[in-house]
């Protein structure tokens, strides 16, 4: 039941997202693209409190398909007219939009360790999971050095 319930997640926020990003103005796009990431941060926070066993490993492979299922739509939430100079609040650098090829790649990057995480957190073994956790958030880490203003 909860699988099917992440894909009809998953089904509605890639099919949600498209259409967000077509027709929203750039400040509603930050706004959108903020949500996102803000929800990738806190399952990444979730389970960072699960490795350091502060809680029960039961809720970390619910985390991990919940940043698998959402990996995907940071591709698309960062579209033309969304940056820093067309919306002043956004901690996006200009980077994204004149390297786009160095953002994609890394974006590729995160969605495959994104997509990795569930394997690694369904067999139990801590070691295992720490290991998948730190490509995981390496590549969130590559992303935010080289495509996130720093955060003051």
């Amino acid at each position: 039941m909860r699988r099917l319930s992440l894909a009809l997640l998953s089904a509605l926020l890639l099919t949600a997202s498209g259409a967000a990003i077509a027709a929203d103005s750039p400040k509603d796009l930050v706004e959108y693209r903020q949500k996102i990431m803000d929800a990738l941060g806190g399952h990444t926070g979730a389970i960072a409190s699960i490795v350091k066993q502060q809680v029960s490993y039961d809720q970390i492979q619910a985390n991990a398909e919940a940043i698998a299922v959402t990996a995907p739509l940071v591709r698309d939430i960062f579209p033309e007219n969304s940056g820093p100079l067309d919306y002043a609040k956004t901690n996006a650098l200009p980077a994204i939009w004149d390297k786009p090829d160095d953002f994609k790649k890394a974006v590729e990057k995160f969605e495959a360790a994104a997509a990795a995480f569930p394997a690694a957190a369904k067999t139990g073994d801590k070691a295992k999971i720490l290991a998948a956790f730190k490509e995981l958030g390496g590549s969130c880490g590559n992303c935010h050095e080289h495509f996130r203003a720093k955060q003051q």
